[in-house]
């Protein structure tokens, strides 16, 4: 009797914990199914987005085959390159191939002198890319901002800025342009912490940067001239 009693108080107190909390786990187990199903559609959505994309990248490169430096692009080329990478940029934002057509873009476009349009497609460029490209990208809007004769905006863009692996590069920009502004003194501090920074190991740049310092290296800093 006592089993028995034992039993229906167990069936009871199961019935009151269905009541209380049946649904609730239901509910959790659906989401936790619902949630692994949802990350699964999540990411077969993603890799077929990238996939795509890369297709689509790869037809804009396509029209830059055998482009030389300094060479300009056929106007139908220009124009394929232009749909291409504006079609990544509005189905594909947030793949780095957006990023890479923009920086495209904005090389044509300065190759054509069309400074306004580059400025565009690289601040697009900043706003959707990673950290390395983004830094990429700031410096070469800077860079472009310079050549459009706007110096205040270049340096905004160059100064205050954790470069990183870039910072030699930042550095450089920044006494290119306080050159340009007259300021030698700052120029030449730039250029040094350009020199010091640089990890490049490469013989040109570090020959580049020496040359610059040379330029603007205060008179006080100079070797004497040997006496006769």
């Amino acid at each position: 009797m006592a089993d028995h009693i034992t039993e229906e108080e167990q069936i009871e107190a199961l019935k009151r914990w269905w009541e209380e909390n049946g649904k609730q786990t239901i509910l959790g187990i659906a989401l936790i199914v619902g949630g692994y199903f949802g990350w699964q559609a999540w990411t077969d959505h993603s890799a077929e987005q990238a996939s795509a994309a890369s297709l689509t990248y790869q037809e804009m490169l396509d029209n830059l085959v055998g482009l030389t430096p300094g060479e300009t692009l056929a106007e139908d080329k220009q124009l394929a390159v232009g749909l291409l990478a504006d079609k990544l940029k509005s189905e594909y934002s947030d793949t780095q191939y957006a990023v890479y057509a923009a920086l495209t873009k904005a090389k044509l476009a300065v190759e054509a002198e069309n400074m306004d349009g580059a400025v565009i497609e690289l601040q697009w460029a900043m706003d959707n890319a990673d950290d390395v490209s983004k830094s990429i990208a700031r410096l070469r809007l800077a860079r472009v901002q310079a050549a459009r004769g706007d110096l205040d905006a270049a340096l905004q863009l160059v100064q205050g800025v954790d470069a990183g692996e870039m910072k030699s590069a930042f550095e450089e920009a920044k006494g290119d342009f306080y050159l340009e502004q007259g300021n030698t003194a700052a120029a030449y501090s730039a250029y040094q912490s350009a020199a010091a920074t640089d990890n490049s190991g490469d013989a040109s740049v570090r020959a580049l940067l020496q040359l610059k310092i040379g330029l603007v290296q205060p008179a006080q800093l100079e070797e004497p001239a040997a006496e006769e």
